[in-house]
């Protein structure tokens, strides 16, 4: 039987290698989609834009679908024929896996859609929708859900993987607010997920979502935004004879910081003036009352500079741009902290001079960000598969260059910086803590959603994707 489900697939791939693009799919789709192979004159204007250029997918053909049933019938198509595809939006993973992709782009652009439903407090957005085309909708109707921060990054995306942002330590995380979704499964059926429908598949969902077919809309209960939607924000710069103090103030935070403050901390370096700079960003969800004894405190730790503003939320949120840059090679890489280290976050300092010393061409950073954890605000932990709630700090490091002979060093910059924050994290060594979001892609299906979740993970794998046509960066191991 083995071998002829093999000679089935081989005789589909073969078909499907030997027609155009146009006519496998173009005879089921509607008038709006659109379909490029990859020598097409228009093919750049179909595929979904890429924000890396390390190790991204080789695409054969960009398929740009008008509908959901649009959609259904690709994956029909696709799955039938042994055509290899993955769905995106904004282009933001950085596994390393992705590098191994070979098949056809769907880009979900034109399910750009963003609904309030102020009667039912729900918003649902579809799979196209970016992180910054949810900002001015719910700052007008007064609401606000557990969001990342970069306009440029999809709402689902960022959201299925666990779901963090400054506003966490207000609204609990972006799995803890999913309360249903709309899917194509690996048949092309859709189907519904939520606590009364398919709550298994919900419960996978939340946190490893992309495992599981092609979410095409997701709802979110809404929270009243903080503040009246305004907020202090605060940008502090430090250089190396003040990083240390800052380190040891942040670990005085591990038990104590306030549900409305944000904090983020980024090591860069500048190559004017050739030192390494400690940058700490604010943003305080409250008044300016509030904000003072933070202000005062990062003062005293003797800034080069300080600028501290009030904003609307809208122009908090559309000034978080960095990720919104393309053009060059950007691998990252993360752990999850239970507790701060002074020490070892000042050996990450002085890690990362060395780095930037030796290799002028390197522009990357590493950052540490900060929300507070209210456990007030997480769903139960039965009913979400992201397993890592007692994060307090996540590391997030970018390696950005544009000399490709630059990989290796960073990749290895990466792996040393991770395994020394993961020795002093107050986790288990053999537990490391992996935002999925964030993955370098070598860690493996433990450190993304934990052991004892593996085996009801992989079970939900082989009912809902047993071919496995999913989940292509960060996939999960079938028992």
């Amino acid at each position: 039987m083995r071998f002829l489900y093999q000679t089935l697939a081989l005789a589909a791939a073969a078909r499907a290698a030997s027609v155009s693009l146009e006519s496998l799919f173009g005879p089921y789709l509607s008038p709006g989609t659109e379909i490029a192979e990859l020598n097409d004159t228009d093919f750049d204007d179909v595929v979904s834009p890429r924000w890396s250029e390390w190790r991204p997918p080789s695409w054969t053909g960009a398929i740009k679908p008008a509908t959901e049933k649009d959609l259904q019938e690709i994956v029909r198509i696709a799955v039938a024929n042994n055509v290899s595809f993955m769905a995106t939006n904004g282009g933001h993973g950085t596994s390393l896996i992705y590098g191994t992709v070979n098949g056809l782009d769907i880009n979900l652009e034109n399910f750009n859609s963003v609904d309030i439903d102020l009667e039912s407090n729900t918003v649902t957005v579809g799979a196209g929708a970016k992180l910054g085309d949810i900002t001015i909708p719910l700052y007008e109707a007064g609401k606000a859900i557990p969001r990342g921060n970069s306009p440029c990054v999809g709402v689902i995306g960022a959201t299925i993987g666990g779901g963090i942002g400054y506003e966490t330590g207000l609204f609990g995380l972006g799995v803890d607010a999913l309360t249903s979704v709309r899917l194509v499964t690996a048949t092309g059926a859709l189907v519904t997920a939520n606590t009364t429908h398919n709550a298994d598949l919900l419960w996978a969902i939340r946190g490893a979502g992309a495992n599981f077919g092609i979410i095409t809309a997701a709802t979110f209960t809404m929270s009243p935004q903080p503040n009246n939607g305004n907020a202090v924000i605060g940008s502090f710069v430090y250089n190396s004879t003040a990083s240390l103090g800052v380190f040891e103030y942040l670990a005085i935070l591990d038990d104590v910081l306030p549900p409305e403050l944000g904090v983020q901390l980024s090591v860069s370096y500048n190559r004017t003036t050739n030192e390494t700079l400690l940058t700490v960003d604010i943003k305080h969800f409250a008044g300016w009352d509030t904000f003072v004894d933070h202000f005062e405190s990062a003062l005293a730790l003797n800034p080069i500079s300080a600028n501290v503003t009030n904003v609307t939320l809208v122009q908090l949120y559309d000034g978080l741009d960095g990720p919104c840059q393309t053009g060059a090679y950007i691998s990252g890489g993360t752990i999850g902290l239970g507790r701060t280290d002074p020490a070892t976050l000042q050996e990450v300092f002085d890690d990362m001079t060395a780095f930037y010393r030796q290799y002028p061409g390197y522009i990357g950073q590493t950052l540490f960000q900060r929300y507070a954890n209210n456990n007030t605000l997480k769903t139960p932990a039965h009913t979400a598969v992201y397993p890592w709630r007692d994060t307090k700090m996540f590391w997030l490091h970018e390696n950005i260059y544009t000399d490709p002979a630059l990989e290796k060093p960073t990749n290895e910059l990466l792996v040393k910086l991770r395994k020394k924050l993961h020795a002093t994290s107050g986790f288990p060594q053999d537990q490391p803590h992996i935002y999925v979001n964030y993955a370098f892609g070598d860690e493996g299906a433990e450190a993304w959603w934990g052991e004892e979740n593996l085996p009801r993970l992989s079970f939900l794998k082989r009912r809902w994707d047993p071919k496995g046509v999913f989940g292509r960066g960060t996939p999960i191991p079938r028992f």
